[in-house]
């Protein structure tokens, strides 16, 4: 693009070179185009790195859980027993519960809240806990799979 026209008057016409307005839609066009095929992709990648404060709060429940049966003969079904305030992720973007707990076993879950509730592949995140040393990481409708390998690190 050129400097627009200065100093022009009718006794000495110059050649203005500018955007037309057809250009300036073009742009806009070609922009509005490459902006809605990014914005999925971009909201995915968010999905996938908001995962990482479902499944850490996961991991920390687990330890307090192997804490809380190293003095007890069973593991606690409820979050305040474990010193739990809250049944909110770190970053809020999960609510924790445990599913099942047992003298043997647990279940917790992690089930996505707000604008991670779209990560409809990965919700909730699992994790049992099975006899003495058998971890099962599992998100999504399967029980005990995770066919969209949201727990992968």
């Amino acid at each position: 693009m050129t400097q627009p026209c200065r100093g022009s008057n009718a006794h000495h016409p110059q050649h203005c070179a500018g955007w037309t307005l057809t250009e300036l839609l073009i742009s806009l066009a070609l922009m509005s185009v490459l902006a809605a095929l990014a914005l999925p992709a971009y909201q995915q990648q968010q999905r996938q790195a908001r995962r990482g404060d479902g499944q850490a709060a996961l991991l920390q429940l687990q330890m307090d859980q192997a804490r809380w049966r190293s003095a007890h003969d069973n593991y606690t079904d409820t979050l305040g027993a474990l010193g739990w305030t809250s049944d909110r992720s770190a970053q809020g973007h999960y609510q924790i519960s445990i599913t099942e707990a047992t003298a043997d076993s647990y279940t917790i879950e992690a089930a996505a809240l707000g604008a991670q509730a779209a990560d409809r592949d990965c919700n909730p995140l699992r994790l049992s806990w099975q006899g003495s040393a058998t971890a099962v990481f599992s998100a999504g409708p399967e029980m005990g799979s995770d066919p969209a390998r949201c727990w992968r690190r």
